[in-house]
């Protein structure tokens, strides 16, 4: 039983260390200039010596605050009238939804580059945020979590007098907080590593995003840009700490569903 709890522990760590490498290899070499000598030089650039650096940062974490924000809102409307609700079509909308949520994401550039051009949105940051809303994961996600949601309780609010919004932001979000966590952390991340969406509704290099833009390595620059790659690391990381735990109850209860 030792011997098995020793090999079983020696795995995990092995994992863990192999999965810790990419992070630990773009910290330390982003120390270092080109020439191997130890430098805080490539740091000080990104963080406080060039604003270009955050100025991109910020402006993407703007873009994906605002698609997770409006992506939240349609999935947790669209997820509670999906899970308890019944209307005409239902069955239908929701193949279509799951049909959707299949297709790469490839498929869809094209028609919705069309769109975005009759409507005169190309090359605004509008054309990044307004399609990434209405991604169908999270509606998927949270129809799935919130069949959970006993319907004695909800009926038991609505005897209270409540209305649906009361109900939804009552009752059934926190009782759902897993799923609601799971969405807007996958919402961040998505909106947050886009790469195809900018490079076709954006024409200028000064207007991508920080995700687009770290695939761009100048000579002489390797350093700084693993160095940006830390700083792009701060947000998954620090919204993985906070909602780690909401977000494996959030995946295990949709799985469950």
């Amino acid at each position: 039983m030792k011997k098995r709890r020793f090999f079983s522990f020696a795995l995990l760590a092995l994992l863990a260390l192999l999965c810790l490498a990419p992070f630990v290899y773009v910290l330390l070499r982003g120390a270092r200039n080109d020439a191997g000598a130890w430098t805080t030089q490539n740091y000080y650039k990104v963080f406080l010596a060039e604003p270009g650096y955050l100025i991109r940062f910020w402006k993407s974490l703007g873009i994906a605050g605002s698609i997770t924000l409006g992506q939240l809102i349609v999935s947790i409307l669209a997820g509670f009238g999906f899970a308890k609700y019944k209307f005409p079509g239902k069955n239908v909308l929701y193949f279509l939804l799951m049909a959707l949520m299949l297709m790469p994401l490839q498929v869809t550039l094209v028609p919705n580059y069309i769109v975005l051009q009759k409507m005169e949105l190309l090359n605004t940051y509008h054309a990044l945020i307004l399609p990434a809303i209405f991604v169908p994961l999270g509606t998927f996600l949270l129809t799935q979590t919130f069949k959970a949601v006993p319907n004695e309780v909800l009926d038991a609010a609505r005897l209270d007098g409540c209305s649906t919004l009361g109900i939804l932001a009552k009752v059934a979000i926190p009782m759902n907080k897993g799923g609601v966590a799971c969405a807007l952390l996958l919402s961040f991340l998505d909106g947050w590593n886009m790469v195809e969406q900018p490079m076709v509704f954006l024409e200028k290099f000064r207007d991508y995003p920080i995700s687009v833009a770290l695939a761009t390595v100048s000579p002489g620059t390797f350093g700084v840009q693993l160095a940006c790659c830390a700083l792009v690391m701060i947000p998954p990381i620090l919204l993985f700490l906070v909602f780690d735990r909401e977000l494996v109850e959030g995946i295990t209860l949709g799985e469950m569903k």
